[in-house]
């Protein structure tokens, strides 16, 4: 397991290109901003629940914040929102991204001869 520092190195990491100051992610994780402070520069360590307000805030999964295991990359984006939903949400989620991907399969079948950019 990685140690406070690490942790708060990755949170401070993502908060800054989620573009957020620590007012504004203490604000979205319900924490205070010192104590927000204090878990970035690895002085504080946090609560479970906290750790998943601050990932959940930061749409990302606690794997990353606690291990470094997942890469981040703006890719991973859809995988994190979609971990940080209940089991319901998820899967509506999951079904909502079905019927996307087939709308655009069959769009593609249909061998348009204009880019569909061109139609919004």
């Amino acid at each position: 397991m990685e140690n406070n520092t690490d942790v708060g190195k990755r949170i401070n990491e993502i908060r800054k290109y989620r573009g957020y100051t620590r007012e504004k992610l203490s604000e979205m994780a319900d924490v205070s901003v010192q104590f927000l402070a204090d878990i970035e520069k690895g002085r504080k360590s946090m609560t479970i629940a906290t750790l998943r307000r601050i990932a959940d805030a930061l749409n990302i999964s606690t794997d990353y914040i606690v291990n470094g295991t997942e890469i981040f990359t703006e890719n991973n984006q859809i995988n994190s929102m979609l971990a940080s939903l209940n089991p319901y949400y998820r899967s509506q989620a999951e079904k909502m991204l079905v019927l996307f991907m087939e709308t655009i399969k069959s769009e593609k079948s249909l061998d348009f001869k204009t880019d569909r950019k061109t139609l919004d």
